[in-house]
């Protein structure tokens, strides 16, 4: 039988992956959009944008589920 503890940090995981993935993506579009050269900082705005929206989903996942 799964723990469901072990079920729930999972899912949470995997949604929490993609959704780093999609906002990332999406975050460089929207600064390719308005023009910002591609820089350290532009990096970096682009990977913390991408935790935030993650940790988010993962918070999400663990409040619904558990």
């Amino acid at each position: 039988m799964v723990d469901i503890r072990y079920a729930c940090g999972m899912l949470s995981l995997v949604l929490s992956t993609i959704a780093f993935f999609i906002a990332s993506f999406f975050t460089r579009r929207w600064l390719d959009g308005m023009g910002i050269p591609r820089t350290m900082t532009r990096s970096i705005v682009i990977f913390v944008a991408a935790a935030v929206v993650a940790y988010g989903v993962a918070v999400v996942v663990d409040r619904v589920i558990a």
